[in-house]
């Protein structure tokens, strides 16, 4: 006891760390490091790798020619002008036939309302899905500003019909979406 009548604090001293002890410590710890050091390792690489496919795979470009596409940028606006101007209209229906085939009527009339006859139509079918797939056709006029074509298409599901119809100087453009059963 201290003079103040309080029990007296003994320091108190670790025990004394055995050789083996102090090994096995240190062991402990180099594993401990060495396993960050491979975790690290492992991630780099990973991080390596990928951005080495990424720089391989992706040229940068979302479309083909973008250049020449932006420099056509005004012209194509031009023709959307144009064919508004135009005023022409275009009733697209896909009746099915069988299982992947149909026949495609197309109607067009002028701002008045009046059948258009004696114009070239093509269809370009595309799956929005697949590449691959895609085909081209050519509507056969058969009066009264009526054009079909009888189709027969590779797969099933949904396809974007990208019609133009030429009559003389002026041509009109439309997309429709069709679903083959």
């Amino acid at each position: 006891m201290n003079a103040k009548g309080m029990p007296a604090h003994r320091a108190v001293r670790p025990a004394p760390v055995s050789p083996v002890d102090a090994r096995q410590e240190a062991r402990s710890r180099r594993i401990v490091l060495g396993s960050l050091a491979v975790f690290a390792l492992i991630v780099f690489a990973m991080n390596g790798f990928l951005i080495m496919m990424a720089a391989k795979t992706w040229t940068g470009l979302a479309v083909d020619s973008p250049y020449e596409r932006g420099l056509s940028y005004n012209q194509t606006l031009e023709q959307a002008r144009a064919q508004t101007a135009l005023g022409w209209q275009m009733e697209v229906a896909f009746r099915p036939s069988a299982p992947s085939e149909g026949r495609l009527d197309v109607t067009l009339r002028d701002e008045a309302g009046r059948s258009i006859s004696g114009a070239e139509l093509e269809v370009v079918l595309v799956r929005p899905t697949q590449a691959g797939s895609d085909f081209r056709a050519y509507l056969n006029g058969v009066g009264s500003g009526v054009y079909q074509a009888e189709l027969a298409f590779p797969a099933v599901g949904v396809w974007d019909a990208y019609l133009a119809a030429r009559a003389g100087e002026n041509s009109y453009q439309r997309r429709e979406r069709l679903l083959v059963r």
